[in-house]
């Protein structure tokens, strides 16, 4: 009997959800994909449909928090009216409040997902992805309102805000601050400098005195090279014609 795509999400959370409280009671490697199933409710052949494998309700889990994170922000009244600094910071404080309950799920996951080894590199790789899309989408904003210019590197900026999510975690699994104070202090001080620094076009500076050094010494010391190459050649031919 088919099933609506309603209920086939709906399994699917049940399914993470019975695997975060199974893990975390027994362990990853204990925890079988048969227990999930009987836990969950669904057949033992029948999860397969859902996930090939426990690693892969692990990267799912990560991928459905990125997903009702943007879904919170949407509800947040006049989110778009928020500065830069105010969007990225309810970002990853909305994330990290999402982890909250499974801080222990997170801690025994982490390294198995953000650490991958290449062959689950694919599906990092799509999370990266997502992530990267909602930071895009914030940049773009920002940039329409002439908030911040226009980033040389934007791509490159998305990856650095990609590893300072990785960062982040780190630091908040590590926090034994009260009420995690330490992590909001350093999120909101180098969300400050970040986009001090993006306003002020710091990145765009930076690359326009490269590029000038680039071409005032690389390629002129390259021009030079071509111009001794060609003065051998030459006397080369003169030689031979003698």
């Amino acid at each position: 009997m088919k099933i609506s795509a309603q209920q086939k999400k709906k399994n699917r959370l049940q399914i993470i959800g019975v695997a975060v409280e199974i893990m975390i009671d027994k362990g990853f490697k204990a925890a079988t994909m048969r227990a999930i199933a009987k836990e969950a409710g669904i057949g033992d052949a029948t999860i397969y449909n859902y996930f090939p494998t426990k690693e892969a309700i692990l990267f799912a889990y990560y991928e459905e928090k990125l997903n009702e994170c943007v879904a919170r922000m949407r509800k947040i009244e006049k989110f778009n009216e928020f500065t830069l600094h105010e969007q990225l910071q309810t970002l990853f404080e909305t994330l990290l409040e999402l982890f909250l309950p499974d801080r222990e799920f997170i801690a025994l996951s982490f390294k198995r997902i953000f650490f991958a080894l290449s062959q689950n590199a694919e599906q990092l790789n799509a999370i990266q992805d997502l992530f990267e899309k909602i930071v895009d989408d914030i940049f773009t904003a920002a940039i329409e309102v002439n908030e911040i210019p226009a980033q040389v590197f934007q791509q490159i900026i998305y990856h650095l805000l990609w590893d300072y999510y990785v960062g982040i975690i780190i630091f908040w699994l590590n926090d034994r601050s009260d009420q995690f104070a330490d992590t909001s202090m350093m999120i909101d001080k180098t969300m400050d400098l970040f986009c001090s620094l993006l306003k002020a076009g710091a990145v765009n500076k930076m690359f326009d005195i490269v590029s000038y050094f680039f071409k005032s010494h690389f390629l002129s010391r390259l021009e030079g090279v071509k111009r001794r190459m060609d003065t051998i050649k030459l006397i080369k031919r003169e030689f031979m014609g003698g």
